[in-house]
């Protein structure tokens, strides 16, 4: 077998920036699945719920990992495929008509996908994807695959995801400074979807809610399309932070209580149990009842339970209320908020770990946080399929049309793809 190429897949996030590296071969003319050949994992200071504060904090974040990543491998990364989330990001559907379609008499796959989607892009807003949701032909709307149809009249209905140009801006001058270039960027909570749904969920309606550190995720399903996304600006930096803040505690000290003793149902924790926090005044500790820290806890779950529930009544799709949640990210493994989520949204709930079966000496890569990074590199698999094995020039960055799934995958072995996704790799490196 030969080595076709090298991924690096980096989810920056709140708290932390976590990367992987994996080898793709080929064996003849066929394409290997990923092999995980190492991972890395930094503290991040440089971002403030999803969004990029201090490019120096967040570069050497990213830097840290991909240091590690060679110290392990031997390989330096000169590209990546990076991770975007925060509250800058907006979404909308929107219709748009396809012109020049039908030409051949029939609808044709190419046709479909030369399209160019019309962007409302400005100096503020950059497109980041366009995600077909289904077509319309002569007025019959709904339709989910028009390849094959008679028409020359068509229109589609898309998923529109934009993001801050500051913020993107921002990002890649991060990436820059640590000496890599991005290749693609790719929403987070989609990403997350990727590692974690399975073909019935995508097809039959589900909602996943990815709990990172600065935001919540939203990205629902329905027919095997994207139909909804949002971001939450309240994760698992404020549960933190409200045991901090209360108890004038430390930062570090009020995660490492959340994490080792943290629970949203009360009954669970033993009403005698006291745990030591770290104070903000020098050498001193403080004793609080269990029952209090998970009270906080409680309290800020059911907070954002609620806010869920305000943002999914904006949802306007029959069969809401029977769609199935999945929650992931680190905040979702905090013992009790399944329970929580289930009883408040009035729906069944699931923990999402990522499901990938691929090749790797990473017995542990099976945590929700993880889920994101995954999710990368299973779309930078997924992107690097398109193009052909031997006999061909091009690369990601010279592509006219760079794609986006949009029949996600149905393997992790084999992924089809569609139209749409700004901006391509020159876009975002020449643009600062």
């Amino acid at each position: 077998m030969n080595k076709l190429k090298t991924i690096t897949a980096i989810d920056v996030g709140t708290t932390k920036v976590f990367s992987l590296m994996a080898n793709v071969f080929t064996d003849g003319n066929l394409m290997t699945t990923p092999e995980i050949i190492a991972t890395s994992i930094a503290p991040c200071n440089g971002l403030k719920k999803g969004n990029v504060n201090d490019v120096k904090l967040t570069s050497a974040a990213i830097k840290q990992t991909l240091q590690d990543l060679e110290s392990q491998t031997g390989i330096k990364t000169k590209s990546a495929y990076v991770g975007v989330t925060g509250s800058h990001v907006s979404y909308e559907n929107k219709r748009n008509s396809l012109k020049d379609i039908g030409g051949h008499g029939v609808i044709t796959h190419d046709e479909l996908n030369l399209t160019e989607f019309e962007s409302d892009s400005d100096d503020q807003r950059m497109l980041l994807h366009a995600m077909p949701i289904s077509y319309t032909l002569d007025g019959a709307d709904g339709i989910r695959n028009p390849i094959g149809m008679h028409s020359d009249a068509v229109s589609v209905d898309t998923h529109v995801i934009t993001a801050d140009r500051t913020f993107i801006t921002k990002l890649t001058e991060s990436c820059k400074e640590a000496g890599v270039k991005v290749d693609a960027f790719v929403m987070e909570p989609f990403a997350s979807a990727l590692s974690t749904l399975t073909d019935d969920e995508r097809e039959q309606g589900t909602l996943i809610i990815d709990i990172g550190g600065g935001t919540t995720d939203i990205i629902g399903f329905k027919d095997n399309r994207v139909i909804y996304t949002a971001v939450i600006p309240v994760a698992g930096f404020q549960f933190t932070n409200d045991i901090a803040y209360t108890y004038d505690s430390t930062y570090e000290s009020a995660e490492k209580v959340k994490m080792e003793h943290g629970h949203t149902e009360l009954t669970a924790i033993e009403i005698s149990k006291n745990i030591t926090l770290n104070s903000n005044k020098e050498s001193q500790t403080i004793e609080v009842p269990a029952r209090d820290i998970g009270r906080l806890l409680r309290e800020r779950s059911v907070e954002l339970a609620q806010m869920v529930q305000l943002k999914l009544e904006e949802l306007e799709i029959n069969g809401l209320d029977t769609m199935k949640i999945v929650l992931t990210g680190g905040g979702s493994k905090l013992p009790g908020i399944g329970h929580l989520f289930q009883r408040h949204l009035g729906r069944r709930v699931r923990l999402g770990e990522p499901n990938v079966s691929w090749s790797n000496k990473f017995d542990d890569l099976k945590h929700p946080s993880q889920a994101t990074v995954l999710g990368i590199l299973i779309w930078a698999y997924s992107c690097l399929q398109k193009k052909p094995l031997v006999g061909s020039q091009k690369t990601m960055d010279s592509n006219k049309t760079n794609k986006l799934i949009q029949k996600l995958l149905t393997t992790h072995k084999k992924l089809r793809l569609s139209p749409w996704i700004r901006p391509t790799a020159n876009q975002i490196n020449n643009h600062s």
